[in-house]
């Protein structure tokens, strides 16, 4: 039976919990800490609803109390501590009691599986993008974040798993096969099975016959490796109990990935043409390759920047919060150029799309710019790739249709012909014969006209290397190197770069949780700085201080009609509020 307290109770201010679990001194302390952060503007947008709903309303033991069973863990990947230290802290830790609004002894005592059980069904539903959605957008009103303005970029980072090579990613998969078969049918091991086969690869022994072969030796060994492997999958191809294993799969999928098979005979590719998407290691089927970044996974993620000339009478320039809007963990093989539509499409689902959008050149390919015209979105990024020798300084064209309206000499192209994306514009010889420019024209000549052949995209390159050399460009891209400062911060304060799980749900868990951390940060150090309270609760507060005032004018009324005593517990709670 779930238990789950009410974080909307009405109490009166100055009676809550915390007055007499801390001192006022302690209190104070607290509320300047990501503590006081987090319990004011964390913890009441947390969806518990996504973890109450795996445990009835009505059956069975009470849990542990839900609201601090999720916020622990959000807290867990934000300090990056293991299950023991996260149970340590919820015993111990008066920072979290105060955080997750945790006074009952009770509820600050988790045993480490139910913290793994908790973790679970969190990660299994993907609740860590509801959870930093909820959050943020949340973050964004109260303090209300201008969202026109915001960078993207990456950050690669690395799973609770071994660095293999092919040898190691090959034969690991066979040992996982074959464990898995003597596991759950031990006859079909013990009569299929040749000892020479289980002593290459289920023998601890064995590790030194595969893993410490010299590099000349190497591709005889991914040879006989990828024989085996290919054999084992013929083998069992027809038994749909063994075939449907999960490991039995990850072999086929290895097969494919590493080998190239021709009549029975298994030839290994080389290295250059085994896709960056092959599994890398067994125990995490996730992880992708990066060539310039090698194995893991990748955090896409974007934030909001403004700096305009806010300066306040003192002419110090004000203090600005920035917040990470948008996050996505996924593979390492996945290129930087796919990450930009998606994260605009969820980011205007949140009614939080920016108007300008600062990227590296990875993001801002043709295609990209010209779908986030689409939504309103202007990309700000430079054109990566070979420049063009096309020139098409001193033509006119027309910004919608992209056709030619005047040549370098002002003369109008007397026909325009569009075929697929060209457009070829032409222009008489006549008039080309005594043009003053014809030396440095980009015409061609052809056998009636002089054309101008070219594709929009390549017109579209052409002006966006133009806009490059501006000014204005260049005052504006400037703050997209901001963004690796927050990359710093993401990697060093949380612990990012490796995380202590394997799997794509899990490790986009703990980093969309860092993510949340991160926000958590800034908003603290914002109301440091600042000195602003920005009371969430600004309106229930406000009633609750009505009523007293109400009860004060009534307990007056009454006192002068000798209707109540002095000694009366509210009357004096209220003439000392």
């Amino acid at each position: 039976m779930r238990k789950q307290k009410n974080l909307n109770i009405l109490t009166f201010e100055g009676m809550e919990a915390s007055k007499a679990y801390f001192s006022k001194q302690k209190l104070a302390i607290l509320e300047n800490s990501w503590a006081g952060t987090f319990r004011a503007y964390i913890l009441p947008n947390l969806p518990f609803g996504k973890l109450a709903q795996h445990y009835s309303q009505d059956i069975g033991r009470s849990t542990k109390d839900m609201v601090t069973s999720m916020g622990a863990m959000v807290l867990q990947q934000i300090f990056d501590l293991t299950d023991s230290e996260t149970r340590e802290h919820l015993a111990f830790n008066q920072q979290w009691h105060y955080a997750l609004e945790t006074y009952d002894q009770t509820d600050q005592l988790f045993c480490e599986k139910t913290i793994w059980t908790v973790r679970y069904h969190l990660t299994k539903d993907g609740s860590g993008q509801d959870i930093f959605n909820n959050v943020t957008d949340e973050l964004i009103k109260i303090f209300k974040v201008d969202t026109r303005k915001q960078r993207i970029d990456s950050v690669h980072i690395y799973s609770n798993m071994a660095k293999l090579g092919r040898v190691r990613v090959m034969s690991h998969t066979i040992t996982k096969f074959l464990r898995n078969l003597k596991r759950h049918f031990p006859e079909l091991y013990k009569s299929e099975i040749s000892e020479e086969l289980r002593d290459h690869y289920t023998k601890e022994e064995s590790d030194g016959y595969f893993g410490n072969s010299k590099p000349s030796e190497s591709q005889k060994r991914l040879s006989e490796i990828g024989t085996d492997l290919y054999w084992l999958i013929e083998k069992y191809s027809v038994n749909k109990l063994v075939n449907k294993m999960d490991s039995y799969r990850l072999m086929e999928r290895v097969l494919s990935e590493q080998c190239k098979v021709s009549d029975g005979k298994v030839e290994i590719i080389p290295n250059k043409e085994v896709p960056s998407d092959s599994l890398q290691n067994p125990s995490d089927i996730d992880a992708g390759y990066d060539g310039h970044k090698g194995q893991g996974y990748q955090v896409q993620f974007s934030e909001t920047y403004n700096r305009e000339d806010t300066d306040d009478k003192s002419g110090a320039p004000e203090e600005v919060l920035d917040l990470i809007t948008y996050t996505k963990t996924e593979s390492a093989s996945e290129h930087d150029s796919k990450a930009l539509s998606p994260a605009l499409e969820q980011m205007d689902e949140r009614e939080i799309k920016p108007d300008e959008m600062l990227a590296d050149g990875l993001y801002g390919s043709d295609s990209n710019i010209s779908e986030a015209e689409e939504k309103g979105v202007a990309v700000i990024s430079p054109v990566i790739g070979k420049k063009s020798e096309r020139d098409f300084s001193g033509f006119a064209f027309n910004g919608k249709t992209k056709e030619v309206i005047a040549c370098s000499n002002g003369k109008q192209p007397l026909t325009i012909q569009h075929k697929k994306s060209t457009i070829t514009a032409g222009w008489t010889k006549e008039e080309c014969m005594g043009c003053p420019l014809k030396d440095m024209c980009q015409t061609n000549e052809g056998k009636k006209m002089r054309r101008l052949r070219y594709t929009e995209k390549e017109l579209r390159l052409w002006q966006r290397r133009q806009k490059e050399k501006s000014p204005e460009f260049k005052d504006k891209y400037r703050y997209r190197a901001g963004i690796e400062g927050t990359n710093s911060r993401f990697i060093h304060m949380t612990g990012a770069r490796r995380v202590r799980y394997r799997g794509l749900k899990r490790v986009g868990f703990a980093e969309t949780m860092k993510a949340v951390g991160i926000n958590m940060f800034r908003v603290a150090r914002y109301l440091r700085k600042t000195g602003k309270i920005v009371d969430p609760n600004h309106f229930s507060n406000l009633f609750y201080r009505i009523l007293v005032i109400l009860i004060k004018i009534y307990i007056i009324i009454s006192k002068k009609k000798n209707l109540l005593s002095k000694e009366t517990t509210i009357y004096s709670y209220c003439l000392n509020f």
